[in-house]
């Protein structure tokens, strides 16, 4: 038989989700940075065999748009890191929006204002919507990591096609 979670219980179910939903956002920021270190290291290897493949693979058009496709996969990486408006849910109640730790402008607000207000809160309404918002942020930076990555194969099959073009370059001079 099944018992029914007590109100502390609840309460704490939800703080550990806040939590839980932080630690994705953060573990989702180290990722992207983590990527976008590993991915520039990975340009000399690349860079030294299309060298070989065409000493004038610099000047071609086919590295022109490998260039492109670097820089926009280094920025796509660092769109994953810069941080996510708390979108603001329209309350289904006449709820005051206190955001508990997604307080908007991060430099128009004291410290002191909400140090403490997580642990103390005892309404399990702002405790949902706060989980929600938390929510909302994982999702947006999953979508813009798995935006990164498919960028990182474009990337890659692209220095495979240039490689493929430029491989008689050297034979050709």
């Amino acid at each position: 038989m099944h018992s029914i979670p007590t109100w502390d219980e609840r309460l704490d179910f939800l703080r550990q989700t806040i939590v839980f939903c932080d630690w994705n956002i953060r573990s989702l920021d180290t990722k992207a940075q983590i990527s976008i270190v590993a991915f520039v290291l990975s340009l000399s290897p690349l860079w030294a065999i299309l060298s070989s493949a065409c000493p004038r693979a610099a000047s071609t058009l086919v590295v022109a748009i490998l260039v492109v496709l670097l820089l926009a996969t280094i920025v796509l990486f660092a769109f994953v890191m810069w941080p996510v408006a708390a979108a603001q849910p329209t309350p289904s109640h006449n709820w005051p929006r206190k955001g508990l730790f997604s307080v908007g402008e991060p430099n128009q607000i004291a410290t002191g204002l909400h140090a403490g207000r997580f642990d103390n809160l005892e309404r399990e309404a702002d405790l949902i919507e706060e989980t929600l918002t938390w929510a909302r942020i994982r999702e947006t930076k999953t979508r813009r990591f798995k935006h990164a990555l498919r960028s990182v194969f474009v990337f890659y099959a692209w220095s495979v096609a240039t490689f493929l073009l430029l491989r008689n370059c050297g034979a050709a001079g």
